[in-house]
């Protein structure tokens, strides 16, 4: 076997065993070539610009000989500097051992088609070669001839040309051996290479996976992404597995070849930064990954023979951009964190390979499979470092979940005990609670016993004040004295009403529907203060809604908000000013406004207008009584109707009270 395995160092790098000629000439009379692969690595003579026969390069004079492997791109060519597009000849001799039997050769992937001659005659073809772009048609197969011949010494021609590609000529050796040990070699080569691109599959589809039914994380996604991009390329490169066993055509095959190149690149770059954002700049993630996105759009959308002009500056990028990653790495090393050491070992091993690929590349080196044997060995470490993060992860949330649990069962625990002792606060509330009914129901009665005890004798006391102010003795000074007693008991009167109206307002808290008539309900109301208004020559103004239609409620509860507000406003109104009401139906809304030309109220005081005994520094202009209960009955009718009250107050300008009433029906 012409490779030979050390073990690890080998397997990365596939370096072949070399045979040199001299001058052409390879003496192959000391090996088995049914046991043994040579490499037809040396000295071939080349004849650019010509398709030439055996006979023909020999007759040339001055031969030009090239180191194989080799591309003429660039070349010094008697002189001349060649370019990367054109067709050659190239030439060898073979001195074999007469034993070896069954021989064949494998041609190799060339750049980018070629015949191949032994001893006169043609045994195959890659591709179709061509003089110009129109007749030439670019293919890359490992394809294997045999040799018909029992000769001992093999004249080999191999006729390359290339008019679709940055560079030309014969980038890798030939192999020669017997046919069955060819074609073994490369189902070895194919096997391997398939096991790395499943092993790769199964390694960025368990972190898709991850992506779909877990949390999202960028990571995984990127390296999914490197998976697939590594399989692509691991396709199109090699054994061009691509074309071989799927048939692509060379512009396609090769494009995917390129695009995978610039996206591993982007990708790992991105994927090392969300792996390590705390060591790796931001910006360092930015731009090589946007370099490499940019590269891949101009290889999809441009000929290939221009566009593949970027790979040895992208060769440039991912060198130079691979030394800044290793410093970053290395340096996060210094703090002894394994995760970043595995890193750094696998780093250190993508980035040799990727120089080793890029030396195959530029055909300075001969190998195979390097660098999908390389980078499975780099996911591979990165696999271990995210192993290792769901594992601590896994532990961290068993020891969650069992922190959880205790704090549940604690949590649970406390619940019921708080549980037991709310239980027990709430049947202290209900006993309370009916302790407070009792109390409540209590005052009621007395308030309404004591009102109706209380009122007897106030009535007895206004009829005997009448009797008396009849009699004619009585002077002028007792009838101001028996003036005075009257206006006090009725005082007292209409406080014992009110007290009345609240407990019946209180007790009786459900509204008896009725239909009324807007406007002639409100006439009759206002007609009944229009007296007490005459005697402070006031007057009053109305605008009742002249709508025909019903509008439904509690006519008693209303008729007790219009006699409080109204008689409110007369009490607190100047002689000779005017008081405003308003009653107008909008849709199923009454809207009452009752406005007057009084004091007003002070502005400290307008908080408290609506509770109960509320007694304000503004006294009735004619000396009134007041209870302070009317504004909070009102508040509570107006409530128990469903509906709204506001007023609006200046001192000295007067007060109006707005009411919004909602239809019962």
């Amino acid at each position: 076997m012409w490779k030979q395995t050390i073990p690890f160092l080998i397997i990365f790098f596939t370096i072949t065993s070399i045979s040199y000629g001299q001058q052409s000439i390879f003496n192959f009379q000391d090996q088995n070539l049914n046991e043994e692969i040579v490499l037809l690595q040396g000295e071939w003579q080349i004849e650019y610009g010509q398709l030439l026969t055996a006979e023909e390069m020999q007759a040339i004079d001055s031969p030009v000989y090239a180191e194989i492997p080799h591309t003429w791109t660039g070349m010094e060519f008697r002189g001349v500097k060649l370019p990367s597009t054109g067709y050659a000849t190239y030439y060898t001799k073979i001195v074999i051992d007469k034993n070896s039997t069954e021989l064949s050769i494998n041609g190799k992937v060339q750049s980018t088609n070629y015949k191949l001659f032994v001893n006169g005659k043609e045994i195959g073809e890659v591709g179709k070669l061509g003089t110009s772009s129109e007749t030439a048609e670019p293919d890359y197969r490992n394809k294997i001839f045999e040799i018909s011949t029992n000769q001992d010494t093999l004249e080999i021609i191999m006729q390359i040309s290339n008019f679709h590609y940055r560079k030309g000529g014969m980038s890798r050796p030939p192999e020669m051996a017997e046919k069955e040990l060819l074609i073994e070699d490369r189902g070895k080569n194919i096997s391997l290479s398939f096991f790395l691109i499943g092993s790769i599959f199964f390694m960025g589809l368990y972190h898709l996976g991850s992506n779909f039914f877990r949390t999202r994380n960028k990571m995984n996604t990127y390296f999914a992404l490197v998976c697939l991009f590594t399989i692509l390329r691991s396709l199109s490169v090699n054994e061009y597995l691509l074309i071989d066993y799927l048939n692509f055509p060379w512009w396609l095959s090769t494009r995917i070849e390129l695009t995978s190149f610039y996206l591993i690149f982007a990708f790992t770059i991105r994927f090392i930064y969300y792996l390590f954002p705390e060591y790796i700049p931001k910006f360092f993630a930015n731009i090589p990954y946007y370099i490499g996105i940019s590269a891949t759009i101009i290889t999809l959308f441009t000929p290939i023979v221009y566009n593949s002009n970027l790979v040895p500056i992208m060769q440039i990028v991912t060198v130079i951009t691979g030394v800044a990653i290793l410093y970053y790495i290395f340096k996060a090393s210094l703090n002894g964190n394994k995760e970043v050491i595995i890193a750094l070992i696998g780093f250190i091993l993508l980035f040799a390979v990727t120089v080793i690929e890029i030396l195959i590349h530029q055909s300075q080196i001969v190998g195979d499979l390097v660098f999908a044997l390389g980078i499975f060995f780099y996911l591979f470490s990165h696999v271990i470092i995210l192993a290792n993060r769901q594992n601590q992860t896994y532990i961290r949330n068993q020891d969650l979940s069992l922190a959880l649990q205790q704090s549940n069962q604690r949590l649970e625990q406390t619940v019921q005990e708080r549980t037991k002792e709310l239980n027990e606060r709430n049947k202290e509330l209900v006993q309370n609670n009916q302790e407070l009914k009792e109390i409540h129901d209590e005052k009621n009665g007395l308030i309404h016993v004591l009102a109706h005890d209380l009122k007897s004798p106030l009535n007895n006391n206004k009829g005997l004040i009448k009797l008396i102010k009849m009699a004619d003795n009585v002077s002028d000074q007792q009838k101001d004295f028996l003036n005075k007693l009257e206006k006090s008991n009725q005082q007292g009167v209409q406080l014992i009403e009110d007290l009345l109206q609240l407990y019946r307002m209180e007790s009786q808290q459900k509204a008896e529907v009725d239909e009324i008539n807007i406007q002639s309900y409100f006439n009759e109301l206002i007609k009944k203060h229009e007296d007490a208004a005459k005697l402070k020559s006031i007057k009053i103004e109305k605008e009742i809604s002249e709508d025909t239609n019903r509008f439904r409620t509690d006519t008693d509860k209303l008729q007790r908000i219009m006699d409080n507000l109204i008689s409110n406003a007369l009490k607190f109104s100047y002689e000779d000013s005017t008081i405003y009401i308003k009653a107008v139906q909008k849709g199923n809304q009454l809207q009452i406004e009752v406005k007057d030309q009084g004091m007003g109220i002070l502005k400290e005081e307008q908080s408290k207008i609506f509770q109960k005994f509320q007694k304000m520094s503004n006294k009735p202009t004619a000396g009134e009584s007041s209870s302070g209960l009317g504004l909070s009955i009102v508040k509570t009718l107006v409530e128990q109707l469903k509906g709204t009250i506001e007023f609006e107050s200046r001192p000295g300008k007067g007060t109006s009270f707005r009411v919004v009433l909602n239809d019962l029906g």
